[in-house]
């Protein structure tokens, strides 16, 4: 059975999870800035559409957004500042150098200078007297800035997407448009970024975003004591489109915002979540590379006697669950998720016996256990916690969707 390190579990927050936050709330602040300047926008933001934040203003410029939560402070030789450039350029070139798009680098952090690196030397670039990046921020596009930026960024496209001349692509087709750019069009295009460093991290984000909450048009004294719900309900929506396909389903509007407003006004109270759903996400990385056996291949490698009729039970109940919870928050789920998973990792170490082979009274009593097992504990927790989900079949039915997605198993492979 696999084993998991503990400490990467239980820490506060992974940095990923950090810097995904940080993205729906800076998302989350910008499109209630936009909605007090203009209240009949039909589209304010579109998340994860060509990049973290994609915002339409009261005049139809859009703007690009790429969002990083660091600890370290960026040079232009960043690694994060190389790819949110190659993004930009992207963007503007498959865009057709539209005059009406903007792009916006957005930071807690601060940047620095550049060394004298051996990529740098190849290139036959020398570090300039003052970062690159404050010559971008300032606008000050000397001829100097425009040679260093052009021929770097030209080079890291090229690496970026392993350009090769003999095999054309979308990318290489950018690449030669890329080359061919004069120094009036670097200027164009550079004039359209813009870098906002310093501007505050994952707290500072926070009580921003609970100020707009408060300062918005929508807000009346029927929502007083439910500013953390509608923050919430805020980031579930623009969490959900950001896992849309298409354009038109990421689309957020003003009326999206309106009537989360509404919706919030007449509620009685806000749900208790439990915090637990930070660290699922953890559990699941830790399975991405193993090997996946289904609940049915679990299952009869420990009762090959069973017949099909209980098989076919137990693998339904491991189905129609995911359909059954599809509906409900997501941290609920999550986080009713992780719970379930630690009550049945007590229960197969210290309730359960590992043994080669098991009956089908065996294995049915084995399933009855682990399920009235599983909803006591959650039955406790649910004193505490709202995780959506109230009938006790879906939560015994739970552990039998974490067997088949291969987080236990009746034998200790």
């Amino acid at each position: 059975m696999q084993e998991f390190n503990i400490d990467t579990i239980n820490r506060d927050a992974s940095d990923k999870y950090k810097g995904f936050r940080y993205q729906k709330f800076r998302v989350a602040i910008k499109m209630l800035q936009l909605i007090k300047k203009n209240n009949r926008n039909n589209i304010i933001a579109l998340p994860e559409f060509r990049d973290d934040g994609h915002f339409v203003d009261e005049n139809g410029n859009e703007y690009l957004e790429q969002d990083k939560l660091y600890e370290k402070g960026f040079s232009f030789n960043s690694s994060e500042i190389q790819k949110s450039m190659i993004n930009f350029l992207d963007n503007f070139i498959e865009l057709k150098k539209d005059p009406y798009i903007n792009f916006i680098f957005f930071t807690n952090t601060t940047f620095k200078g550049e060394n004298q690196t051996k990529k740098l030397t190849e290139l036959g670039l020398t570090v300039l007297q003052k970062p690159v990046i404050q010559y971008l921020v300032d606008k000050d596009f000397e001829k100097d800035v425009i040679d260093f930026v052009s021929k770097y960024l030209i080079n890291i496209y090229k690496e970026t997407y392993d350009i090769q001349e003999d095999k054309p692509d979308t990318y290489h087709v950018n690449y030669i448009t890329i080359k061919k750019m004069e120094s009036e069009e670097w200027i164009n295009f550079l004039s359209k970024v813009s870098f906002r460093f310093g501007e505050g991290d994952l707290d500072k984000l926070s009580e921003e975003l609970e100020r707009e909450i408060s300062e918005c048009q929508f807000f009346s004294a029927e929502h007083l004591g439910k500013e953390n719900l509608i923050k919430r309900n805020l980031l579930d929506v623009i969490d959900e489109r950001m896992t849309q396909k298409h354009v038109t389903q990421k689309i957020i509007g003003v009326d999206s915002v309106r009537y989360i407003y509404k919706e919030v006004e007449s509620s009685n109270s806000e749900l208790v979540i439990d915090e637990v759903h930070l660290h699922w996400e953890n559990i699941e990385n830790e399975l991405e590379n193993d090997s996946i056996r289904n609940l049915k291949e679990k299952i009869l490698c420990v009762c090959p006697e069973i017949n099909e009729k209980t098989l076919k039970k137990y693998t339904r109940e491991s189905v129609t669950v995911k359909d059954e919870i599809k509906r409900f928050d997501r941290r609920q789920i999550n986080s009713l998720r992780y719970r379930v998973y630690e009550s049945m990792g007590i229960f197969f170490e210290e309730e359960f016996n590992y043994s080669e082979i098991l009956t089908i009274d065996m294995l049915n009593e084995t399933i009855k256990l682990l399920k009235e097992f599983v909803l006591k504990d959650i039955d406790q927790l649910k004193k505490d916690y709202s995780y959506g989900i109230k009938n006790d079949i879906a939560v015994k039915k739970m552990t039998m969707l974490l067997i088949d997605e291969c987080f236990y198993s009746f034998d200790e492979v």
